[in-house]
């Protein structure tokens, strides 16, 4: 056992100690979850010397770290983009690469499994054309592994499925970055380069020791149609990993804004991509569009008395979402967004709206801390 000796201010009074507390010779002197009651008592104990298992130190340290970043989805998201965007865009070892996605793939599972809404909220109302090539990655292994669940894959899938969305343009990243904001059409080289990419990032993933070849095969092939039109007779060849990333690709695609246009309303969208990717006979198209649904929470959407709000929640029929209206009818901006239930009349969500419809900051956190409409 590797010692390390504590400060003062790494013991909290009034907090179960989180760790066996030793003396300079590894004598236990007091036991996890032992409580000191006061600041006169933790200096006390610091003054003498006390000492703790380093390995359970640097544990518990990332597990507080793990816990402070998951203590809301705006949060949560806003870590993965930050550690995400430096994990992608800067070298490291195979070690740190491989636990920093692993860390990844627990924090998507963890989202999945208690922000599902709120995590939708986050990604899907993301908008940023200049963080675009990174945070389309993290949109694109949340929802993928939305639609994996529905598809019954297994938990190993579906991580591989994480691992293969957050790199699947590491081959492109600076391109991508600069063809979101770009207005004129791709030139020859950047088509090409395009084309290249799923081969590059292979190539990538193989330098920064990633040996999955289910992951590595995901990324090189998951541009399975041009353009999401329908499933081809050799995608048996591109495997499930990748159909399920293209469709997800390119339908988050349609609902985000490029310098060059706006962003699709997310109906607009699912339409248009079950239409062009024959999504009666397509399985991922159809599991996306059915778990998704037409009004997608961060989705901005009229209502009928002319109000315009946002989706806060998924509803229990596909055009039942709960909406909070942020907008009056006369397009004054509200004090505060106001629930409203979608099943009456004057409240009923009649289309859609580009998310570029709501200029106004939202207080994401305060939504989804709002009660639903009585």
């Amino acid at each position: 056992m590797k010692l390390f000796r504590l400060c003062s201010d790494q013991v909290q009074p009034q907090h179960p100690l989180p760790w066996n507390v030793y003396n300079d010779s590894g004598q236990l002197l007091l036991s996890r979850g032992y409580v000191l009651q006061d600041i006169a008592q933790v200096n006390a104990l610091t003054a003498r010397g006390v000492y703790v298992d380093q390995l359970a130190f640097e544990a518990q340290q990332q597990d507080a770290a793990r816990q402070s970043r998951r203590q809301d989805a705006v949060t949560l998201w806003e870590s993965l983009h930050q550690r995400m965007a430096q994990l992608l865009t800067q070298p490291a070892d195979a070690a740190v690469f491989r636990q920093s996605m692993d860390e990844a793939c627990d924090d998507i599972r963890h989202a999945l499994a208690h922000r599902q809404e709120a995590s939708l909220f986050e990604l899907l109302h993301t908008d940023d054309p200049a963080s675009y090539a990174v945070s389309h990655s993290v949109q694109t292994a949340f929802v993928a592994n939305l639609i994996g669940q529905r598809m019954g894959w297994s938990e190993t899938d579906c991580d591989t499925l994480s691992q293969a969305a957050l790199t699947m343009n590491l081959g492109m990243l600076p391109l991508q970055s600069v063809l979101a904001l770009q207005q004129t059409p791709l030139s020859p080289q950047q088509r090409q380069a395009v084309h290249d990419h799923g081969a590059m990032g292979r190539r990538a993933l193989e330098a920064r020791g990633v040996t999955d070849v289910n992951w590595l095969h995901a990324v090189e092939h998951h541009h399975v149609t041009p353009n999401g039109g329908p499933l081809p007779a050799t995608h048996a060849d591109s495997g499930e990993l990748a159909c399920m990333l293209h469709y997800v690709d390119v339908y988050l695609a349609k609902i985000s804004a490029r310098a060059s246009r706006p962003a699709m309303p997310s109906h607009t969208a699912a339409r248009s991509l079950f239409v062009q990717a024959d999504g009666a006979r397509n399985p991922y198209v159809s599991a996306l569009i059915k778990e998704i649904g037409v009004y997608p929470p961060g989705s901005c959407v009229r209502l009928a008395n002319g109000e315009i709000g946002i989706v806060v929640r998924r509803g229990e029929a596909a055009h039942l979402p709960e909406v909070h209206s942020l907008i009056s009818a006369n397009g004054q901006p509200m004090p505060q967004a106001v629930p409203r239930d979608t099943a009456q009349a004057a409240h009923k969500v009649t289309e859609a709206l580009p998310r570029g419809r709501l200029s106004q900051r939202l207080n994401r956190r305060a939504l989804f801390a709002q009660p639903a409409a009585a």
